[in-house]
């Protein structure tokens, strides 16, 4: 690591502001979340190397692209990919809003959770990416190696998708499902 005091205070930054985001997005696409905490610390490893000027302006599309890439080579390594249980999420602090938060203020947050991990890994992915770590299309798209165009029609397909499985579970008040 540099021993310039301005690139340690940067990488501290970075580190603050994306540890939380990251680990949620290695868990989900690693599916363990010890091997969500080594891409991770990898990624920050390759930023600790990288030169501060080509990442400037653009860190936190770097680094998710980073980890996107590293925690695609441990998948590809081990061929498969489990699961993570939603409750090993809260323990990572985020600046967004605590899952628990979220679920208090909306009482249909785990069906929906519990919809979105029926749709297709690549629709999960994008809807992750904009909505958990509000990136731009154009962040997605240079993230995960696909067109804005064809972001903006997973992202589509899934919501219409998601739409719909919520207007179906719809029950009148007083009804079973």
């Amino acid at each position: 690591m540099s021993t310039n005091p301005d690139h340690q205070q940067w990488i501290r930054a970075a580190l603050t502001a994306h540890e939380g985001p990251l680990l949620r997005y290695a868990s989900r696409l690693t599916g363990s979340l010890e091997a969500a905490q080594d891409v991770v610390q990898d990624t920050f490893m390759r930023l600790c190397a990288a030169d501060r000027a080509t990442i400037e302006g653009h860190l936190s599309q770097w680094l998710f692209t980073v980890c996107r890439n590293r925690a695609l080579e441990i998948q590809r390594k081990e061929k498969r990919m489990q699961a993570l249980e939603p409750s090993l999420l809260a323990h990572y602090p985020s600046s967004e809003p605590a899952p628990d938060a979220a679920i208090t203020r909306k009482d249909n947050v785990a069906d929906i959770l519990s919809l979105l991990a029926g749709l297709p890994p690549k629709q999960q992915e994008v809807v992750r990416l904009k909505f958990q770590n509000g990136k731009s299309y154009k962040e997605i798209a240079s993230i995960t190696s696909l067109t804005v165009t064809n972001v903006g029609f997973l992202l589509h397909t899934a919501l219409k998708t998601l739409r719909r499985a919520v207007r179906s579970e719809q029950v009148p008040t007083g009804a079973s499902k």
